[in-house]
């Protein structure tokens, strides 16, 4: 009987000291960046686009020289419900040619072309793009950059320079 007791104990602890994995219910930064893209490409659900990024989100458009520093100026800024932008030939609002995650360092780098669009009526693109994301322990998108190859460069001409902190 005593056997019997030390060799059940026995069997609790080895089941007790088993671990199980289980899938984390939080999606990993791989998934919230396909997600993110998706969304941005079909450039229909502008709430599910900024619920991408986190309140107080620095985005940087270094070549049109524009800083935000809030979610709010970030909605300003895209504006999607402005409606000026329309994406021409039925494509998506931009491809990608390449994505370079981090896990580590939160960070996504993510290359591609914006494709041909009419913006107030004036046909532009494609733009070859390369744009920075760094996600906050929440998941969140803190701070976004963005180098866009703008063009006609009239768009630029005047931009103010973000490389001072002034």
């Amino acid at each position: 009987m005593y056997k019997f007791i030390a060799s059940l104990m026995f069997t609790f602890i080895l089941v007790g000291c088993t671990s199980t994995k289980t899938k984390s219910s939080e999606p990993s930064l791989n998934e919230v960046v396909e997600n993110y893209i998706k969304v941005y490409q079909a450039r229909s659900d502008f709430a599910r686009f900024l619920a991408f990024y986190a309140d107080d989100v620095v985005l940087e458009d270094m070549l049109y020289g524009y800083k935000t520093t809030s979610k709010q100026q970030l909605a300003d800024f895209f504006n999607w419900d402005a409606e000026q932008v329309h994406v021409l030939d039925s494509n998506k609002t931009f491809s990608v040619e390449q994505i370079i995650i981090s896990q580590e360092q939160g960070t996504a780098i993510i290359r591609g072309t914006f494709n041909l669009f009419s913006y107030d009526g004036q046909q532009l693109g494609p733009w070859r793009f390369t744009t920075v994301l760094k996600f906050n322990g929440a998941g969140l998108i803190y701070y976004h950059q963005d180098w866009i190859n703008y063009f006609p460069r009239s768009f630029v001409l005047e931009a103010p320079n973000l490389n001072t902190d002034e």
